[in-house]
């Protein structure tokens, strides 16, 4: 099943600010190399103009939680959870799955109206 994983946070947490940055290297390097063993696509990052940011990296769904659930991620989150503020993952469908999502969406409408 496609999906994607994203990460948000509204900023770093006051204090915190160089700790965040070394978040971002951290996440750029332990993605880069899921990416590179052909895991997932590359982190691909965004920030707002208010400092809030995201970043997303895509794949197989079972294959990015078997990823998120390995040690190393799970330290990475950890560190995210103590220096940025809003730190969320969610589990987004894309491609076909989206698709596939979209259509039972619908026919839940049909049949609940």
């Amino acid at each position: 099943m496609q999906a994607a994983m994203v990460t948000t946070w509204t900023g770093a947490l006051v204090g915190r600010e160089m700790k965040a940055l070394e978040y971002g290297a951290e996440a750029i390097e332990l993605w880069g190399k899921q990416a590179a063993a052909g895991r997932c696509t590359p982190p691909e990052f965004f920030f707002a103009d208010a400092g809030g940011g995201m970043f997303m990296v895509r794949g197989d769904l079972a294959e990015l939680r078997a990823i998120r659930d390995e040690e190393a991620t799970l330290r990475l989150i950890a560190r995210g959870l103590v220096v940025l503020d809003n730190y969320h993952i969610e589990f987004y469908d894309t491609g076909d799955a989206a698709d596939a999502f979209m259509g039972r969406y619908a026919t839940a409408v049909v049949e609940l109206t």
